[in-house]
C-alpha cells in the first residue's frame, strides 16, 4: 500500500497557487483540496478540470454559490467515501464550528457531530476536514478555532489520519491516539503539503509552489 498525496487548504482564490498545484499534480495519485477555496464557481471549476485526480470540499469562507456547484461534482468528496485501490478509503466533511466572522459556511457543534456520526469512517480512512478538532493546531490569540464535536469523532471513530486548514497560522503533524493529524499550510501562501503513505507510515513534507 504506498500513495502519494498533494494536500492544500485556503487557497482563497490564489491564482498563481492554483498555477503551481495544476502543475504538480500529475506527480501525485490524488490531490486534496480541504476548504476556503474560492467565491467563484470558475475558479471550481478550473480546479476540477485541471486537477482531475483532485478530492474537494467546502470549507467555512466558500460561498453559496460555489457550495452548491461543489456539492453536484463527483469530485467532492463531502459526506461521501470513496474506496481507493490501496485498501484506504477518503470520506470528506467541510465546513467549520462557529467563527466570530460569520461566514458562510458554519455549523453548530451538534449538526457537525450529528452529521458525521452517520459516515462510516474507520482505521483505513483518509478524513478530509476543513476545521482542526479542538486543541489541535486550531487557537489563534488567545481563542480556539478547532470543533469539539470534529474532536469527539475522531476519538471515536480512530481514522488513520485527518487533514484539515482553517487556522493559517499553524502547521504540523502529531498523533491524536491512532490518528495522525496534518495541519495543512495556506496555499494562498504559496505552500502545500506533499505525503508519502507506506503502510501504516505517513511522511509528510510542506512543499513550496
Amino acid at each position: 500500500m504506498e500513495m502519494k498525496i498533494l494536500a492544500f487548504s485556503d487557497i482563497h482564490d490564489e491564482e498563481i497557487a492554483l498555477e503551481s498545484l495544476i502543475r504538480l499534480a500529475p506527480n501525485y495519485d490524488y490531490v486534496f483540496a480541504c476548504g476556503d477555496i474560492t467565491h467563484s464557481t470558475l475558479f471550481l471549476e478550473e480546479l476540477l478540470t485541471k486537477i482531475p485526480n483532485c478530492f474537494v470540499i467546502p470549507g467555512n469562507w466558500d460561498n453559496q454559490a460555489v457550495n452548491n456547484n461543489m456539492l453536484k461534482q463527483k469530485q467532492c468528496a463531502h459526506e461521501k467515501r470513496v474506496e481507493l485501490s490501496s485498501g484506504l478509503n477518503v470520506i470528506g466533511f467541510g465546513y467549520s464550528s462557529p467563527t466570530p466572522y460569520g461566514t458562510y459556511g458554519e455549523l453548530s457543534e451538534e449538526e457537525i457531530y450529528q452529521r458525521m456520526s452517520k459516515l462510516h469512517i474507520d482505521s483505513n480512512t483518509l478524513l478530509m476536514l476543513h476545521c482542526p478538532p479542538f486543541g489541535h493546531f486550531d487557537k489563534k490569540g488567545e481563542k480556539h478555532f478547532g470543533s469539539h464535536s470534529i474532536l469527539k469523532i475522531i476519538e471515536e471513530k480512530k481514522p488513520f489520519c485527518a487533514f484539515f486548514g482553517h487556522v493559517h497560522e499553524l502547521v504540523g503533524t502529531k498523533k491524536l491516539n491512532d490518528t495522525t493529524l496534518i495541519k495543512l499550510p495556506p496555499s494562498n501562501e504559496m505552500r502545500a503539503c506533499s505525503l508519502e503513505i507506506s503502510g501504516r507510515t505517513i511522511r509528510t513534507e510542506v512543499v513550496n509552489l
